[in-house]
């Protein structure tokens, strides 16, 4: 039975727990409902607690929206919490340079993050299987990716689960006959345009029926033992790393004579490992930027490497610096109330992800806990919008009921932090009235009453 394989599967990767509250993707598709199935089928013996979140993409037409309804559907029937958002893939994908499968994967995740975040989920579970496993190995492969790449999908990797990463699709059919299930067709996976399609279309019956019809289950074989070497590299790293790698203001360094001592893979797994304390993702930092990197050990002092998301690298004297060149903040979010916004900014020299939603007073908790970095403001009496930004001449708190005003300078002076720092601070302000200096005090005219009927809500983490 799968039911049995998965529960042993997650014995093995520690994947679920009882108790836990999980997030499940589910696009209506087979993988997905049988994913949404099994875990449905263990919520009593592992006291789950499920939310059924869908995304449509807003490509089909029709379709997408008979997914969706069929998706909103089979979580009523299961008795479930569901959650679906209909985003413009098209446009994603125009504003950010990416693929439309690339868009559509982002906003996906990007889109239960924030659901994790803001209803109080821990995981969020999605539906791979061993042939994605294989198709992505040989995809990731096609464009030139080194070992890192080719580890294939992970069984967990920080919130994300995927408790059905081990089964064949064949398995997956097969369990879904068996337990007559209905699931939607989305008539994109059988266009041809779309790359991943033509391997899973094209190349892969070909050489299961040609080479070796267990083509699929030694690919992604291969892809776990090269996860393994590439596991045992970045432990190496990271012993080297906490010896070599400096901070210093959210600045980066080495040694030029330490560095070079080191195995070139060694190398580049820690210049991977400072660069990802810049940004959440390297995959546009190529080979040859690696190898310009590299190179500066050997060049005199003032040469330097511009890599993109505004990372400079430089040789100084003996060293090789890393800092990030981030311009002033200012982020418009007038439009929050209808768009959700979540970005990447620097904070204290430090980058952080600022999440933030409005919600009904009514869905949060009656006692509203105090967080350092979850907030929650009268969304009622913003009057303009609220801008994230660098502070402002004129900008001031409310410090109590009685409406007592306070200069932000004059907070900054009292919290002694220094004249030239003050310009890099982060506040979240409804014009010159500021909600919230990040990640400290809050105005008093913003804090929740018993009259509030929509809540902004928050959140700071760590890329």
């Amino acid at each position: 039975m799968l039911k049995d394989k998965v529960l042993k599967f997650n014995e093995r990767n520690k994947l679920f727990a009882k108790g836990d509250r999980i997030v499940v993707g589910v696009s209506g598709g087979m993988d997905s409902v049988c994913l949404l199935d099994i875990l449905n089928q263990c919520k009593e013996e592992y006291d789950l607690s499920l939310l059924v979140v869908h995304v449509n993409h807003c490509l089909r037409g029709e379709e997408a929206d008979r997914d969706e309804a069929f998706v909103k559907a089979l979580a009523e029937k299961m008795g479930l919490e569901f959650y679906s958002e209909r985003v413009d893939i098209l446009q994603v994908s125009k504003e950010r340079k990416m693929t439309e499968e690339e868009a559509g994967r982002y906003m996906r995740y990007q889109i239960m993050q924030h659901v994790c975040m803001m209803k109080g989920y821990q995981k969020i579970a999605v539906a791979h299987n061993q042939d994605d496993v294989a198709e992505t190995v040989l995809f990731q492969m096609f464009r030139g990716s080194g070992p890192r790449g080719l580890s294939g999908i992970f069984a967990k990797r920080e919130y994300i689960i995927r408790p059905i990463l081990f089964a064949s699709r064949a398995e997956i059919e097969e369990y879904v006959e068996m337990h007559g299930l209905d699931c939607c067709m989305d008539a994109t996976n059988e266009l041809e345009e779309y790359s991943r399609n033509k391997i899973r279309l094209r190349v892969f019956p070909y050489v299961e029926k040609e080479i070796n019809n267990r083509a699929k289950e030694h690919v992604a074989k291969a892809a776990q033992k090269i996860a393994l070497q590439n596991a045992y590299i970045e432990k190496q790293a990271k012993k080297r790393y906490m010896k070599l790698v400096h901070a210093d203001h959210g600045e980066y360094y080495y040694s030029c004579e330490e560095f070079n001592k080191l195995d070139i893979v060694i190398q580049i797994e820690i210049i991977r490992m400072i660069l990802k304390n810049f940004r959440d993702s390297v995959k546009d930092i190529t080979e040859q930027h690696y190898k310009m990197i590299i190179s500066l050990t050997k060049k005199e002092a003032g040469k330097q490497v511009r890599l993109p998301g505004n990372i400079c690298v430089e040789r100084r004297y003996q060293y090789v610096w890393f800092k990030n060149q981030i311009a002033d903040v200012r982020i418009a979010t007038k439009e929050l109330c209808e768009f959700p916004y979540d970005g990447v900014v620097e904070i204290h020299r430090e980058r952080v992800r600022l999440c933030m939603d409005v919600v009904e007073r009514e869905k949060l908790p009656e006692e509203i806990p105090q967080k350092d970095y979850t907030k929650w403001f009268n969304y009622d009496n913003i009057k303009g919008g609220v801008e994230l930004r660098n502070p402002e001449e004129g900008d001031f708190f409310v410090m109590d009921r009685q409406g007592n005003r306070k200069k932000l300078s004059r907070y900054y002076i009292d919290e002694k932090i220094p004249l030239s720092e003050r310009k890099r601070e982060i506040v979240l302000a409804d014009g010159n009235h500021v909600l919230w200096a990040v990640p400290g005090r809050i105005s008093d005219a913003y804090k929740i009453t018993e009259d509030t009927k929509k809540v902004l809500v928050v959140v700071l983490t760590k890329c």
